[in-house]
Formats: structure tokens, C-alpha cells, sequence
């Protein structure tokens, strides 16, 4: 038993939409992708960018410790302490780059010891962002004594010039270390997101090609299941209008093609009845 032409054609339509949804799913799918792969390199470039502003901040701190280790004064160590606090914030959000909207890591974590005690947990697995860490708290701690020793007594000069150097470039060899692997991730993020690219276009264009035989299959054979029978019904019909009536008409499925074949099979037999019986008086 066939289909009627109807459900045919919805069948086909439906394959066709079925396709389409597969396919703009599969577009999704992977510009969700590019996009999350667009964001790690993004993420990369601003975490270069703030190691960039780290160290130029860890410098202008040597350089005012220094000024004011030489030339001690109260409003020395009101700049050194604001400069110290905010390369404290830089590295806090460095180390945290993922932060409530308009509020940095910094503040968020002030006061909230909860989230400080889970971030200690998940967010200081990596060695160099560790070391860090403990060459500021290093530097930190020189930078502090420094000062405090400032209020009290004249600083030896050559050695605090000597010490503030080494703690400076502790801290600068970690921000070196921490630089070079992010040259390694953004690399291969970009890698990423080219191959992200690339198998896109070849999925969009295999689609593409597989929605175009589909679409083209799909066309001719309902095309086909439908012209091919009207066309037998049409050399019937030419019959009948010329006076052949024995030829039955053929029923070829129980669609609406079918429906109108055994209309014109009922309209034969009629006609056929009415010229035998015309037939059958005019001889009698």
C-alpha cells in the first residue's frame, strides 16, 4: 500500500527541514567552540598584558623604595605603600582573571574568607604562578621593612640597594617564567581555533553537498512517483476519448492518483455500459 502524495511530499519536506536542523546544530556546535577556543586566547592576551603591567609596577616600587630609602619622607612612603598595594591587586587578579562583574578579584576576596579559603584550594595549582607568589610576598616583606626602618634610622644605602635588587628581580625572573608559558598557550589556542575553523568549513560543505543530493533524490523520486502515473492516465484518457473502451484503466497505488484512476476505470465501464445498450436498441 503507498503513501498518498501529501504524506509524501510532508515526508519529504520533513527530511529536508530534519537536515537543515542537523546541520545549523552542527554549526552551532562548533562556532560554540570557536568562540570558547576565541575567549582561552583572549583570556591569554590579557594575562600577557598584565604580566606586561605587573612588572613595570614592581619596578616603579623598587624605584620609589629606593628614592625614599635615600631621601626618607612621609609622603615617600604613602606612594611606595599605594604603589605596593596596587601590583598586589594586579597580581590577586592575574592569578584570578574570572571576577564578579565590575568588581575585581581583589575586592571580591576582601572580606570574604569563604571564597578565599576555596580559591587557596583549586586556583594555585600552577608552579610559576606559586612562585609568584612567594617572591612578592618576599618582596613585599623587604619592601615593608624598608619603609618601617625609614621612620626610625638612616638606611645603609649600598645595602638596601643590594637587597631591593634582588628581591626585584626574584620577582621579575617568576613574571619571566610565567611570560613564557603563556607564549606557549597562546600559540596554541590560535592552533586551536584554526583547527576549530578548518573542520567547520568541511562539515558546512560536506552538509551542504549531502542536503543537495538529498534534496535532489528527494525531488525525483516524488516527482517521478507522481508525473510517471498521470502520464499512463493520460494515454488512457486519449483511448477513451477516441472510442477505446475495452482498455481498463490501471490502478497503480492508493494514493490520489490512484483515487482518480479508479474514477476513470468507474467513467469507462459507464461509458462502455451506454454504447453497448445504445448498440444493443439500434440493433433491435
Amino acid at each position: 500500500m503507498k503513501m498518498k502524495i501529501s504524506t509524501r511530499l510532508a515526508i519529504g519536506f520533513a527530511a529536508m527541514l530534519l537536515l537543515v536542523i542537523v546541520t545549523a546544530g552542527m554549526a552551532i556546535v562548533s562556532l560554540n567552540r570557536i568562540g570558547e577556543s576565541t575567549d582561552v586566547m583572549v583570556q591569554q592576551a590579557r594575562q600577557s598584558a598584565a604580566l606586561s603591567s605587573i612588572r613595570g609596577g614592581v619596578q616603579r616600587v623598587e624605584s620609589n623604595l629606593l628614592v625614599t630609602c635615600e631621601k626618607p619622607s612621609e609622603q615617600g612612603r604613602s606612594n611606595v605603600r599605594l604603589l605596593l598595594a596596587t601590583v598586589n591587586g594586579e597580581i590577586t587578579d592575574f592569578e584570578h582573571p574570572m571576577r564578579p562583574e565590575g568588581v575585581s578579584m581583589a575586592q571580591f576576596l576582601t572580606g570574604n574568607p569563604e571564597a578565599t579559603e576555596s580559591c587557596a584550594g583549586h586556583c594555585h595549582g600552577n608552579a610559576s604562578a606559586l612562585a609568584l607568589e612567594v617572591e612578592w610576598a618576599a618582596f613585599t616583606e623587604a619592601t615593608q621593612g624598608l619603609l618601617a626602618q625609614t621612620e626610625t634610622q638612616v638606611v645603609n644605602m649600598p645595602t638596601a640597594r643590594t637587597y631591593v635588587e634582588t628581591v626585584t628581580d626574584d620577582v621579575l625572573l617568576a613574571i619571566d617564567k610565567l611570560e613564557q608559558v603563556q607564549l606557549v598557550y597562546l600559540p596554541e589556542a590560535r592552533l586551536g581555533v584554526l583547527e576549530i575553523e578548518a573542520s567547520t568549513r568541511q562539515l558546512m560543505f560536506a552538509a551542504a553537498i549531502l542536503a543537495a543530493v538529498v534534496g535532489a533524490v528527494l525531488a525525483i523520486v516524488i516527482t517521478r512517483s507522481i508525473t510517471i502515473p498521470l502520464a499512463n492516465l493520460v494515454k488512457v484518457s486519449d483511448k477513451i476519448s477516441t472510442g477505446e473502451l475495452d482498455t481498463p484503466v490501471p490502478v497503480a497505488a492508493k494514493d490520489e492518483i490512484g483515487e482518480l484512476a479508479e474514477s476513470m476505470e468507474r467513467m469507462r465501464i459507464s461509458i462502455k455500459a451506454l454504447v453497448e445498450r445504445m448498440r444493443s436498441r439500434s440493433g433491435g
